[in-house]
């Protein structure tokens, strides 16, 4: 989050050489818009690294195998990887 002129904040999401920015939209309701999206965007990022570390806790992460489970569900992805897990891959 960076705030270059006070009552403007912009939060800026980088990965290499992308950035996206997101500010207030000038417009009645804008702050409203950007509270609800950047609240929604953290719920959605917490959800997605505490799947990302559900996966991890299984087994090393196995890419040639869950690009195979595509179209599973994450249950489906689960049963599968503690099967595996099972038949002994060692589980961190």
């Amino acid at each position: 989050m960076v705030e270059r002129a006070q009552g403007h904040p912009s939060l800026v999401i980088s990965s290499g050489d992308a950035r996206l920015t997101v500010q207030i939209a000038a417009r009645e309701g804008g702050a409203q818009l950007a509270i609800s999206f950047a609240r929604e965007l953290a719920e959605s990022a917490t959800r997605f690294a505490e799947r990302c570390e559900a996966l991890t806790r299984l087994a090393p992460l196995d890419f040639d195998h869950l690009s195979a489970l595509v179209g599973t569900t994450p249950g489906e992805v689960d049963a599968l990887t503690a099967s595996r897990r099972d038949d002994g891959a060692v589980e961190r």
